[in-house]
């Protein structure tokens, strides 16, 4: 009896660890696919399958309840698309998808209350309304930079707190700034080393395109 117990207890574990395994797999190919999507559908593609993962997890058909980034993933493919679709001269829904965003942003903050990344997202969301509220800009950009504040307590090197700074700084017309900020955060890619595999690695396509604008 207890063997048996054993051997139903060992093939529960290694189900676990198999079906935690597969979870990992399939978030790591997607969040390369995220990394490397230039087109709005290609986030849409993204969306859909991190905002399931988050369905999953509510609903606890995946392994790893305690695990933030499908949350942040959902939300960073709708800001990146969003920003996609500003560069290309569309700048609607920018405030509804924007609230959408800072929706799953909030499901990180129920196990990460000080998750530096989240804030960098929060400060980013933030940047993209101040775009699209010329009245509004000051408020929105000062919103950003507290945000910025909070994610620099929690893990002040990471280069994006750095490439946000630099877009504050060019949204609010100081482009000598700005440029300051985006070689700043270059240089601190080539040092900053990620907490895990499955962490973000964004930012450095920001430099190079601000960078390319910067006259």
């Amino acid at each position: 009896m207890i063997k048996q117990l054993f051997i139903f207890f060992s093939l529960a574990v290694g189900t676990c660890i198999f079906a935690q395994s597969s979870d990992e797999k399939g978030l790591a190919n997607q969040i390369t696919k995220l990394e490397s999507a230039k087109k709005t559908e290609d986030f849409q593609q993204s969306r859909d399958y991190f905002a399931t993962y988050v369905n999953n997890l509510a609903r606890g058909t995946q392994t790893k309840k305690e695990d933030w980034r499908a949350y942040y993933y959902t939300a960073l493919s709708i800001i990146r698309g969003q920003i996609t679709s500003q560069r290309e001269g569309n700048v609607q829904n920018i405030d509804e998808t924007s609230a959408l965003a800072e929706k799953y942003i909030g499901g990180i903050f129920v196990k990460n209350p000080n998750n530096a990344e989240a804030n960098i997202l929060l400060s980013q969301i933030y940047v993209l309304k101040s775009s699209n509220n010329p009245t509004g800009s000051a408020d929105n950009l000062a919103k950003a930079n507290e945000y910025l504040t909070k994610a620099a307590f929690a893990d002040k090197n990471n280069p994006r707190i750095d490439v946000i700074k630099g877009e504050i700084a060019f949204n609010g017309g100081d482009k000598e700034l700005a440029k300051k900020y985006f070689n700043s955060a270059s240089e601190k890619f080539k040092t900053y080393s990620k907490k895990s595999s499955l962490d973000p690695n964004w930012g450095k396509e920001d430099i190079e395109y601000y960078l390319s604008i910067i006259k």
